[in-house]
């Protein structure tokens, strides 16, 4: 039986309500769903498309059945976002521009097992356990390329943060170099979006005889084995390089409003 120590999830603005990321705690599953944002602003159900998935998967999570295996609940999960995905892009009479989206790290109560499709990170008795997507990695740095450029031409960092162009020149970038989501060759990674995954694509960690998981969203560049600690670190970073561009190069930065670079889980338990 789990015991929740500690969760929290916040995100990337104060409105809750266009928070991406979901936190899910059933009697038989634990786990961190972070949505993927659509850049081009596609809603569904009412809703950022980011949030229409991870919600959808959540709320299949509590339907899984318990024993069920790794490979079992992501394919049954896949069906279940892709239908939700086409009822309600039906009902609107509408096509998204990329399938609503979500990456998965679930721990299974009674398989003893993590499992993990895309880039979330997990702790086993404060062993953290990165999953850096190389494509992710790319962006970061092609971003962090281009914002130099703009200083060593002159361009001031505050007025980058007041308009920073990086993010629609990277978002046309991103359209054209589409295709890798749940692809098994070069930058290909693992995510539910209502197409096939590849078991290659799904991490299996059993937690042997860890006593104390974290599990969290990669809104936080660095996971501790305390919320505090990692929120503490979130908060240097932020206020060191809002732009998100020099210690940990992201897609994009702290938009102007916003309270961080991206939505936000953490989520500490006993096993």
């Amino acid at each position: 039986m789990a015991q929740i120590i500690e969760s929290f999830t916040k995100g990337k603005r104060d409105d809750a309500e266009i928070n991406e990321d979901v936190i899910v705690d059933t009697p038989h599953f634990i786990g961190v769903l972070d949505g993927a944002t659509s850049r081009a602003g596609d809603t569904l159900g009412g809703m950022r498309t980011g949030r229409f998935a991870a919600q959808t998967v959540a709320r299949h999570i509590a339907q899984l059945p318990p024993d069920i295996e790794a490979a079992a609940a992501v394919a049954q999960l896949t069906i279940a976002l892709a239908e939700a995905t086409s009822a309600a892009a039906k009902a609107e009479g509408k096509t998204v521009s990329r399938a609503p989206a979500t990456a998965l790290l679930l721990y299974s109560v009674q398989r003893r097992e993590i499992w993990r499709l895309a880039d979330s990170i997990y702790g086993l008795d404060g062993v953290m356990h990165e999953n850096p997507l190389e494509l992710n990695t790319t962006w970061g740095e092609m971003r962090r390329i281009y914002l130099c450029s703009c200083i060593a031409r002159g361009t001031t960092e505050e007025d980058l943060r007041r308009d920073d162009p990086s993010y629609a020149i990277l978002t046309r970038v991103m359209g054209e170099m589409g295709g890798f989501p749940n692809y098994n060759g070069p930058y290909g990674y693992g995510v539910l979006n209502g197409s096939a995954v590849n078991d290659c694509h799904i991490d299996v960690v059993p937690v042997g005889d860890a006593v104390e998981i974290v599990l969290a969203s990669d809104g936080y560049p660095k996971v501790f084995s305390t919320l505090a600690e990692t929120e503490a670190y979130l908060a240097t970073v932020l206020a060191e390089d809002p732009l998100m561009f020099k210690r940990h190069p992201q897609a994009k930065g702290v938009a102007p409003g916003a309270v961080s670079f991206d939505d936000r889980s953490y989520i500490r338990f006993s096993v």
